[in-house]
């Protein structure tokens, strides 16, 4: 799994992570110790709920300029409560739990600029609009702002993907003396707990790991479910 997933993490921009975390023995388990894991999963998942109701904005997205406006600012909101969920975990004595959260938080501000530009953006040209001035050339100008603020946006979305893989990594217990081990730092009782909140707005999402293609909450969907559900993974009070 962990070889799969390294591959297919090529797809959104590599992880930026220090190899050391997972090498040698000492290190894997120095780096990861088992502290408020469930915790840290459950607010992560949590947090993803609220990027579900941005995916889900963004679906029913009507290029009006005052509805664009208007969900720019909600998807800020959700954004901001996101972080909320996640910035008190940025001093954990888990070194990959502090990695995971801090990714998801700067990809989170980095996202709002995004939005912040382009509710400025729409802003002016509701403004040229009104004022009769919204000409061919104009709407060109718009339309191209609009498409590299759309891609700065994706490029932005690969942390999150980047941190729902590595928060596979987190679950893993530092009983296993490296990333080879199956078993997890959770009981099967906070297992399904955390399936159970992942299925409240991810069960459209059942396939395992990923794949090219995916947008941002499929792919962290599947990542997360694949640890969660496959039977080679062992709880931690599973014998």
């Amino acid at each position: 799994m962990f070889k799969r997933l390294l591959l297919l993490l090529a797809i959104y921009g590599g992880m930026n992570i220090s190899s050391s975390a997972y090498a040698a023995p000492n290190e894997f388990q120095k780096n990861n110790p088992d502290i408020k894991k469930y915790e840290f999963a459950r607010s992560y998942i949590t947090a993803l709920g609220y990027l579900k109701a941005i995916d889900d904005r963004w679906n029913k997205r009507v290029k009006l300029i005052k509805a664009s406006i208007n969900d720019l600012a909600e998807d800020n909101a959700d954004l901001r409560i996101v972080k909320n969920y996640l910035v008190k975990y940025l001093d954990s004595p888990n070194a990959l739990i502090r990695k995971t959260a801090d990714m998801v938080i700067v990809s989170c501000e980095r996202e709002i600029a995004v939005n912040d530009e382009e509710k400025i953006l729409w802003e002016k040209w509701y403004d040229l609009k009104s004022a009769g001035q919204a000409t061919p050339a104009k709407q060109i100008d718009f339309d191209k702002a609009e498409h590299t603020l759309a891609l700065r946006r994706k490029d932005e979305d690969k942390g999150i993907v980047q941190a729902s893989v590595l928060l596979t990594k987190v679950l893993m217990s530092d009983k296993n003396t490296n990333t080879r081990g199956h078993r997890l730092a959770i009981t099967s009782q906070q297992r399904q707990k955390l399936l159970d909140k992942l299925d409240a707005f991810g069960h459209d999402t059942l396939d395992w790991g990923l794949k090219p293609g995916q947008r941002t909450l499929e792919a962290s969907i599947a990542a997360i479910r694949e640890i969660l559900e496959d039977s080679i993974w062992i709880s931690i009070d599973e014998k």
